[in-house]
């Protein structure tokens, strides 16, 4: 199917995380309700999820995975298998370019979150200057969108969900047709575009409320 512009949020959580509870009901219906055409599952230190995802539900999942570095946490999109946690930043990078994915610097500034702050390079493949749960919001835009104006690097957004409400929060409109690669090289070009809005207070609660409750 060739679309002239796709819808993706790529940055979503599933059930694989522990500290999410989106089934793959979850992930279908909302984003349907959102009007998203793909979604990127980014589970934490893991794959599994968005493997077995992409196998089961009717989306076009984008696997990645959110690792754990020595300097803050890097996504890798379009890829297939564990990269090592507990790298420092350059290492993370040049293992998820090894496997032939794309490394974003997500949630560059937020609070809380194990940003990479003074970490991100011109070695990362995309900046994520939207993340709807990046906090204080406004702030971490700003500065996000001025490194990735510095670096010359490409824009992407994502949710960054980990309750079902918050799919589609925030997201990249693509000039792409509707597959993985095509996605992944409309980045590359930066045919893309993004937009975003952050949780609302009900909903950092019934984030916060999810991961105390997977934890248990």
């Amino acid at each position: 199917m060739l679309k002239k512009q796709v819808r993706v949020d790529f940055h979503i959580h599933s059930m694989y995380s522990s500290d999410s509870i989106i089934t793959p009901k979850d992930l279908v219906a909302f984003a349907k309700k959102r009007s998203l055409d793909a979604i990127a599952i980014t589970d934490h230190n893991q794959i599994e999820g968005a493997l077995t995802l992409a196998k089961k539900i009717d989306l076009l999942i984008i696997p990645g995975i959110e690792v754990s570095t020595q300097g803050g946490h890097v996504v890798g999109l379009n890829v297939k298998q564990i990269i090592p946690r507990g790298l420092s930043v350059d290492e993370t990078v040049d293992c998820i370019h090894k496997v032939g994915g794309l490394a974003v610097a997500c949630h560059p500034f937020a609070w809380f979150k194990g940003s990479l702050g003074k970490n991100i390079t011109g070695k990362f493949d995309a900046i994520e200057t939207i993340n709807s749960s990046s906090f204080p919001f406004f702030h971490c835009k700003k500065k996000s969108i001025k490194i990735a104006q510095q670096l010359n690097l490409p824009h992407v957004a994502g949710t960054d969900a980990h309750n079902p409400e918050s799919i589609g929060l925030a997201y990249t409109v693509l000039e792409a047709d509707l597959t993985v690669d095509s996605i992944i090289n409309a980045i590359l070009k930066k045919r893309c575009q993004v937009f975003g809005n952050p949780l609302s207070l009900s909903m950092r609660i019934k984030q916060k409320y999810a991961r105390i409750t997977r934890r248990k």
